[in-house]
């Protein structure tokens, strides 16, 4: 089952900051399951987007990397990080409002594009599995951080797979694994999972060009394509990606990948942003204000207005204006029926 967020030791005796006024977020739509999206979020800045997400009306809150930013080779200063992110205004409203599902990327994992080499990579986990109250979703002899959860909306069920990218990373180098042979295995089990919609979230991007110069699932074309023919050859619909890692939002789709398209949306900035990278398979504008709040609104039911869908919106958090909004329809997910 899943549950709200616990506080853990070092988190306890926090008062809430006060209440800062912020912008409308659109209503939840009746029958509508709305998962918030939260990634790069730099603990030791202002972070004025959390009061938006503390109105989201979420049904689920998901971090899909760098919650915070360690940078570091010291568990103690991890440690103080988790400890200035529990701090931020509105943080314990957000972490409490829904269940979290969470993993990392490089700079919660630690250290700047580290992987497997990481030498403290185990007492990172630890400190991890304890902020995020994991202990019981991530057993400790784990190499990573991946689990999945499945979730009940009516009489249907969600998915969400939450890969860890990290870990077991080699150098690379054209021939390199990015699980882990383990992971592997895990994640062809979970797939066997019946599920209405199924979300794979990564904090690496998987469409994103190696020619762009950030990291990128093509750095690893050999994990890269066993994740696709994984999916091809079991023949499994309904997946989305969700990514993260660049301080933006987006969403690139590449034609018949899965037998139907792959479809990637993108999101990581709450307080951050960047140019953006050269991107051949982008659909959508770039989301790229400085304070940004993100939320997947998915109907499973169809009724006498609407197909089963998920809708994708990434807003400016100082406006409250939609900067990127990309419907995909169920039926998109689907493959190929004979005629």
């Amino acid at each position: 089952m899943l549950r709200p967020l616990v506080v853990f030791p070092f988190v306890l005796g926090l008062l809430c900051a006060q209440e800062a006024p912020s912008l409308p977020v659109p209503k939840k739509p009746a029958g509508t399951f709305r998962i918030s999206i939260l990634g790069c979020l730099r603990q030791n800045k202002p972070a004025p987007a959390l009061a938006r997400y503390a109105q989201h009306d979420a049904d689920l809150v998901l971090w899909v990397g760098d919650s915070m930013y360690a940078d570091t080779n010291d568990p103690a200063a991890i440690a103080r990080c988790y400890e200035q992110l529990a701090k931020l205004p509105h943080f314990e409203r957000v972490h409490t409002m829904a269940p979290q599902l969470v993993t990392w990327d490089d700079h919660d994992f630690g250290d700047n594009n580290r992987g497997g080499d990481y030498k403290i990579k185990f007492e990172s986990k630890e400190l991890f599995r304890q902020f995020w109250g994991l202990e019981d979703v991530v057993p400790q002899d784990r190499a990573g951080v991946y689990y999945s959860r499945t979730i009940e909306v009516g009489t249907h069920r969600l998915q969400v797979i939450l890969l860890d990218v990290r870990y077991e990373r080699g150098k690379p180098d054209g021939t390199a694994d990015m699980l882990g042979e383990a992971q592997w295995q895990w994640l062809g089990e979970q797939l066997a999972t019946p599920a209405a919609l199924r979300l794979i979230v990564s904090g690496t991007q998987i469409l994103l060009p190696k020619e762009s110069g950030s990291e990128t699932w093509n750095e690893y074309p050999k994990s890269r394509q066993r994740l696709i023919e994984l999916l091809r050859t079991r023949r499994i619909e309904r997946t989305l990606f969700l990514t993260g890692d660049q301080h933006y939002g987006e969403v690139a789709r590449q034609r018949g990948t899965l037998g139907y398209d792959l479809v990637e949306l993108q999101f990581a900035g709450v307080n951050q942003t960047e140019k953006p990278e050269f991107h051949p398979l982008r659909v959508t504008p770039c989301a790229t204000t400085l304070h940004s709040d993100a939320m997947l609104d998915t109907r499973f039911e169809r009724d006498q207005h609407e197909v089963p869908h998920s809708l994708f919106r990434v807003f400016d958090a100082a406006t409250g204006q939609v900067e990127l909004t990309y419907r995909v329809n169920f039926d998109e997910l689907e493959l190929q029926k004979a005629r």
